[in-house]
């Protein structure tokens, strides 16, 4: 693997499916892993085996089950681990994360722009851990909306610097993998994780992969047109829903408004990161600050109907809502959301669609970019 890269298309491993199970369930039998993956047994017996070789896997004892007991197995929380950064307009979020999924140790910090500041606080949270950095596999990096954004100098130097690969990843795909790793999803589950910040992306998780395109663009939930003669979208589109509906066109509509403007704190002009002012708005909405409560409805509107899009496309039945912007104004998109699915889930698809909100969305994207090192690492069989 090469310092510096973006996450390859993913193929299905006996490696990883063989983890990915006893990741979601914390301990198996060899027989119930084969029941969830459909491996083989003697797949599962050589990759169990490699595994165990490899220190990735430990015995954990028998259960009796009428004839021959069977072993149990777990993953080894202390075989490795990686960094995962993001820097988004207002916060640099890092963790370290472990192989079962678990945050070891994290620090939030004020925006970093250099690879000297990343390193050094990289430096200071994996000796805060106390990990072996011999056990560091890398580092995932995501940078504002999207992988092009993350400047090529830092992810070079952070790669020279520390020795370790380095993978980038955008922001909404990062934190659908974060999702799939910390919350333990079966990797039989596909869903689809809704990240909100400054901007609206998607990232899509199908049978326990992440889903791409042929560059870092797909999941660009914002750009779905939700108003085919509405304003022009900083894309190049027209009518997009980060446009229509998204955080920046509801703070300008906040600050366009003498009474929201009042409600929501905001000045005339633009003083702080859209992302900041957008919670200022959702603050006030969740307090019961009419103007702005209202904003925000109208807002989840529109959000709510690309999500159905969304869901009839993929044909999923787990929406995530993800992000520090989700994270502030959940409240208010979760039911819109819920309520917009529910009437042809029921008549036409039935289904039942659960939206719910990521326990994790303050740290998911910094998680899933450590992910995806450690996934990345368990590719071979």
């Amino acid at each position: 693997m090469s310092q510096i890269e973006a996450p390859p298309p993913r193929r299905s491993s006996a490696r990883e499916r063989v983890l990915d199970a006893i990741r979601a369930h914390e301990q198996l039998s060899r027989v119930e892993i084969a029941a969830i993956t459909g491996l083989t047994e003697a797949s599962i017996s050589t990759t169990v085996r490699r595994l165990i070789s490899d220190g990735l896997l430990v015995e954990t004892g028998r259960i009796p089950t009428g004839g021959k007991p069977r072993t149990l197995l777990r993953l080894d929380p202390g075989a490795r681990f990686a960094v995962g950064v993001h820097v988004d307009a207002t916060t640099t979020t890092l963790v370290v994360t472990g192989q079962t999924g678990g945050i070891i140790s994290r620090t939030a910090r004020p925006v970093r722009s250099s690879a000297d500041e990343l390193l050094a606080d990289v430096v200071l949270l994996l000796e805060a851990s106390g990990v072996d950095r011999r056990r560091c596999l890398g580092a995932g990096l995501v940078w504002a909306d999207r992988p092009t954004a993350v400047p090529t100098d830092v992810a070079a130097e952070l790669a020279r610097t520390t020795g370790w690969p380095v993978l980038v990843e955008n922001d909404a795909t990062a934190a659908a993998v974060g999702e799939y790793w910390v919350a333990r999803v079966d990797s039989r589950r596909s869903f689809i994780a809704l990240y909100m910040g400054a901007g609206i992306g998607a990232g899509i998780v199908l049978d326990g992969r992440a889903l791409r395109g042929r560059g870092p663009g797909a999941g660009e939930f914002g750009h779905v047109c939700v108003q085919v003669d509405g304003p022009p979208c900083r894309c190049g589109g027209q009518g997009c829903l980060e446009a229509v509906a998204g955080p920046a066109a509801v703070v300008a509509r906040a600050r366009a408004g003498a009474a929201t403007r009042r409600e929501a704190g905001l000045s005339l002009r633009r003083t702080d990161p859209v992302q900041r002012e957008f919670a200022a708005v959702a603050r006030a909405a969740r307090t019961g600050a009419p103007g702005c409560r209202a904003l925000l409805q109208d807002s989840a509107r529109f959000v709510a109907a690309a999500a159905e899009s969304a869901v009839n496309l993929l044909d999923v039945d787990l929406v995530v809502l993800t992000g520090p912007s989700f994270a502030v104004a959940a409240s208010l998109y979760g039911p819109a959301i819920t309520e917009r699915l529910a009437p042809a889930d029921a008549r036409s698809w039935h289904r039942e669609t659960t939206v719910t909100v990521s326990s994790a969305a303050a740290t998911a994207s910094a998680t899933g970019a450590a992910a995806l090192v450690l996934q990345q690492h368990n590719l071979g069989d």
